[in-house]
């Protein structure tokens, strides 16, 4: 008989959610450095009631990269509603530009995470999204035929790169996004240089990435 898994108490759920988010907040400002007893101090619960729910501190970075990809997903997923192929490709990509602005701690930790099964496979399926979605706008003439679905978390993650740079309020990143977005339209673009990224590539990067955190 399989067991049952019983949800958690109201208490334990609000601490969790607590934990959670002052682990997301400490990451963003810190790095992956910080340490549990600085976040157990901005959630205002003790160590222990950490370990509880993440007995180890990758444990919470898993938790944290795996709620930002359902994000993601659900995202790619209403954007596929969009009737016009380069208005969906496009809504993808703005949303999840939104998403990494107002969550800045998924670029600092997503390398951290990415050997989790469960974050693996919720990142492919944001993937596949992105594939259909791709495809779409290609099919249609509007999106430059040269761009696989791993260009977007590149893309993303350059857009990371000038949030760290800015205050999100200067509204700096929606332009940045705008140039992205018209350099990926298939209207006067040129060849691209060397061949696309691929998953393998991905993984390098972050294994690099994760490396230099350290």
């Amino acid at each position: 008989m399989s067991a049952t898994i019983r949800p958690l108490r109201a208490d334990a759920a609000r601490n969790r959610e607590r934990v959670v988010a002052a682990a997301r907040e400490a990451f963003a400002e810190l790095g992956t450095d910080v340490s549990v007893p600085q976040i157990a101090e901005r959630a205002g619960v003790g160590v222990a009631t950490i370990y509880r729910s993440f007995p180890t501190k990758r444990d919470l970075v898993a938790a944290i990269v795996l709620e930002s990809f359902r994000a993601f997903r659900d995202n790619a997923e209403a954007s596929l509603e969009h009737e016009d192929a380069w208005e969906g490709f496009a809504a993808m990509v703005r949303r999840g530009a939104a998403l990494q602005a107002r969550d800045r701690a998924f670029t600092q930790v997503v390398a951290e995470a990415l050997d989790v099964p469960e974050v693996r496979a919720e990142r492919d399926r944001v993937q596949a999204i992105a594939r259909q979605l791709i495809a779409r706008a290609q099919a249609s003439g509007q999106l430059r035929p040269d761009v696989v679905a791993e260009d977007i978390p590149l893309l993303l993650s350059g857009l990371g790169g000038s949030l760290a740079m800015a205050d999100c309020s200067m509204g700096l990143w929606e332009r940045h996004l705008a140039l992205v977005l018209d350099g990926l339209r298939a209207e006067g673009a040129h060849p691209l240089p060397g061949p696309p990224p691929t998953r393998a590539k991905l993984a390098r990067l972050a294994q690099a990435t994760r490396g230099c955190s350290g």
